[in-house]
């Protein structure tokens, strides 16, 4: 499952799970990649739980104003 949203920019921004072990030593990430731009790089933010399902059940349910704010806390991919 994905999730398209506009950041404070006007950029068009897709989310999405990646990896992730139930009690492995990596966790899920919820990636971000920029839709409108090809030029803005990147992001991800590790998700606590390490489980991807719990993550994606989250993604789904998540409020825009809480997704933002998780994009606006990621960290650019080298």
């Amino acid at each position: 499952m994905r999730r398209v949203f506009t950041d404070d920019q006007f950029d068009e921004w897709q989310a999405y799970i990646s990896g992730g072990q139930p009690g492995g030593s990596r966790a899920a990430q919820v990636m971000f990649v920029c839709l409108s731009s090809p030029k803005n790089r990147p992001r991800r933010a590790i998700h606590g739980s390490g489980d991807p399902a719990q993550a994606e059940s989250e993604l789904v349910h998540m409020e825009e104003a809480a997704l933002i704010e998780l994009f606006k806390s990621a960290e650019p991919l080298p």
